[in-house]
């Protein structure tokens, strides 16, 4: 039998935890479901990549895509014509880190690219900014920091693989200078440049530039962040 919770869309969300081991007994349930819910405005169905051949059964029976990660796809039907899906998309936001010590700019060069550039990275889901920026200039380059502020925010509506990228450029302070490359799969060299050389180098994009020129440019343009009483836990909230 399949669990389901109520949510707040006036919707019902099956436990991916009660699917059935057959693809049989998986259609008998949910049109089941889609009959004893009909008053309801939306069914959704989170079907995990074990699951996958579950897939088919619902897109006969009118479920579209609506997310996904890398191992559970989320699937919603109209059970009421015209109701009220939320919006969501899949995007990639990204972090990069101005990393200043002693008059030199901590930088990376990836195996994909030329040029050096900020280290920095995706943000993985259910973690923070912080908790993002911390990790990927330590993976990227053994360097150990503190978050300071956002000081810049690009979007690139057809970014990698054509999906929206938000990338979040922050200040940070190093609290340690050695470097020491853990994630060598994608980093090449990383090290501390002069701040000049980096902005003088052909190489290096007119992104990255224009982004280290303005946290050392205007020290006032910083978003720093702010203990607000927000109705999520995990938010984070910048000004």
């Amino acid at each position: 039998m399949l669990l389901y919770t109520e949510n707040r869309y006036e919707g019902v969300t099956i436990d991916a935890a009660s699917l059935p081991a057959s693809t049989e007994k998986f259609k008998e349930d949910i049109t089941e479901l889609m009959v004893k819910f009909s008053h309801k405005q939306l069914l959704w169905a989170n079907i995990p990549i074990e699951k996958s051949d579950f897939v088919p059964v619902l897109t006969q029976l009118g479920f579209e895509f609506h997310h996904c990660d890398e191992r559970n796809l989320m699937l919603v039907k109209q059970l009421t014509p015209g109701a009220y899906i939320p919006t969501t998309k899949n995007y990639i936001v990204g972090v990069g880190a101005v990393v200043m010590h002693q008059g030199k700019l901590l930088v990376i060069k990836d195996r994909f690219n030329a040029g050096y550039k900020l280290p920095g990275g995706h943000i993985d889901k259910g973690e923070s900014i912080k908790e993002a920026l911390k990790r990927e200039v330590l993976e990227e380059t053994g360097v150990q920091i503190d978050f300071e502020s956002i000081v810049n925010l690009g979007h690139f509506k057809n970014g990698q693989f054509g999906e929206s990228n938000l990338y979040i450029v922050c200040t940070a302070k190093a609290l340690s200078t050695a470097i020491n490359i853990a994630d060598s799969i994608e980093i090449s060299e990383a090290k501390w440049m002069e701040l000049e050389a980096f902005l003088q180098d052909e190489e290096v994009n007119n992104y990255n530039k224009s982004v280290v020129k303005a946290a050392y440019g205007n020290k006032e343009l910083k978003l720093t962040e702010q203990q607000v009483k927000l109705r999520v836990s995990s938010g984070e909230v910048f000004y």
